[in-house]
């Protein structure tokens, strides 16, 4: 079969269910039908609540960088001679280091936006009952400081610190993009407001959801 032809379909389930686990179901079975040959890899924030006290002290770690997936990833791309990584969810236990094993392999990777988890660590642009940009116009540090991420302050922090890494670091200019709306487009390319481009935006395309 044609290479690309061959794809790998990557998520990280929350421990509560939600709508993007039933969109990454509805492509797979999609791609299926229209004769792609679909390979998934998935971890689950489940996994935390069996960590040792001793792993959940690396999570902040390997929230930036996951060598497991890394390299589970890696082997999978070179193994099935896999054409495309189509990304949907990376937090926690996925982290950007799937980018990475495709980037090794020359391996083109789309990351669905499902959410505004680049712009906020929050991911809804939402806070106290009101529309919130804060992160986008006075930076990420306002998150840390209203704990943004599960109200936690330390885990706003190392969302925080993802994210600036992967900005400093190029990562998310090297991808491609699916956006829902048109709407999502326009915010998701306020992160190049006022600095260095973070998101190529001849890299950005909207396609909705479908039932």
């Amino acid at each position: 079969m044609d290479k690309k032809k061959r794809v790998l379909i990557v998520h990280n389930y929350y421990q509560i269910p939600g709508g993007e686990d039933t969109v990454v179901n509805n492509e797979k079975k999609m791609l299926e039908e229209k004769g792609y040959e679909v390979w998934f890899y998935s971890r689950n924030n489940d996994e935390l609540k069996s960590m040792s006290r001793l792993r959940k002290l690396f999570l902040p770690v390997t929230t930036i960088f996951s060598f497991k997936t890394y390299v589970e990833v890696k082997n999978i791309i070179k193994r099935n001679k896999i054409g495309v990584v189509h990304v949907h969810n990376t937090l926690n236990l996925v982290s950007p280091s799937v980018y990475y094993a495709a980037f090794t392999t020359k391996t083109p990777v789309v990351q669905t936006i499902h959410n505004f988890r680049l712009l906020c660590p929050g991911a809804l642009l939402y806070r106290n009952g009101n529309v919130c940009v804060d992160c986008i116009d006075k930076g990420l540090k306002c998150a840390v400081v209203h704990k943004c991420y599960r109200e936690s302050r330390l885990q706003t922090l190392a969302c925080v610190i993802t994210l600036k890494i992967h900005r400093f670091l190029g990562t998310y200019r090297k991808l491609n993009y699916i956006c829902l709306t048109e709407f999502n487009k326009k915010k998701l390319l306020e992160i190049n407001k006022g600095k260095k481009q973070i998101i190529d935006p001849s890299k950005v395309f909207v396609k909705p959801n479908f039932k």
